[in-house]
C-alpha cells in the first residue's frame, strides 16, 4: 500500500473510533469501549506504517548518497601518490578514509575496493 492508501485507511479507522466513542458515551456498554479501543490501535497502527514508508524513502536515498561518496573517497585515495596516501595529516586522506569507514559502517561499500594498482604514469614518474 502507499502512504496515501495508509493514510485514507487510518482516518477511516480513526472515525470508526471516534464513533465507538460517543455511542460508548452515550449508552455506556463495554462493548462500544472495546471496539473504540480496537479501532483506535488499527488506526495508530496504519499511521506508524505511513510514517515508516517515508523514512524508509529517506534510508535509501541516504545510503545511496553515502555510496557515492565512498566511491568518489575511493577514486581521491587511488589518486594520491604513496606517501602521501600513508600519511595520515593528509586532509584529503582522513577524509576519504572517514567516508569508507562510514559506508562500511552502514553496509555500503561492500562492492568498492581500493586499487592501489600504480598506473603507467606513476611507474614512469618512479624511474
Amino acid at each position: 500500500m502507499t502512504k496515501v492508501e495508509l493514510i485514507a485507511l487510518a482516518e477511516r479507522w480513526q472515525a470508526k473510533a471516534d464513533r465507538a466513542m460517543e455511542r460508548y458515551q452515550e449508552d455506556g456498554l463495554p462493548r462500544h469501549n472495546r471496539e473504540r479501543e480496537q479501532a483506535q490501535d488499527l488506526a495508530d497502527a496504519l499511521q506508524i506504517a505511513a510514517s515508516a514508508a517515508d523514512d524508509h524513502s529517506e534510508l535509501a536515498s541516504l545510503r545511496g548518497a553515502v555510496y557515492c561518496l565512498a566511491v568518489k573517497a575511493h577514486a581521491a585515495v587511488d589518486a594520491l601518490d604513496a606517501p602521501d596516501r600513508a600519511s595520515d595529516r593528509d586532509i584529503l586522506t582522513d577524509l576519504a578514509r572517514n567516508v569508507i569507514s562510514t559506508a562500511r559502517l552502514y553496509g555500503v561499500d561492500s562492492g568498492l575496493t581500493a586499487s592501489h594498482n600504480r598506473t603507467a604514469k606513476e611507474t614512469d614518474h618512479d624511474k
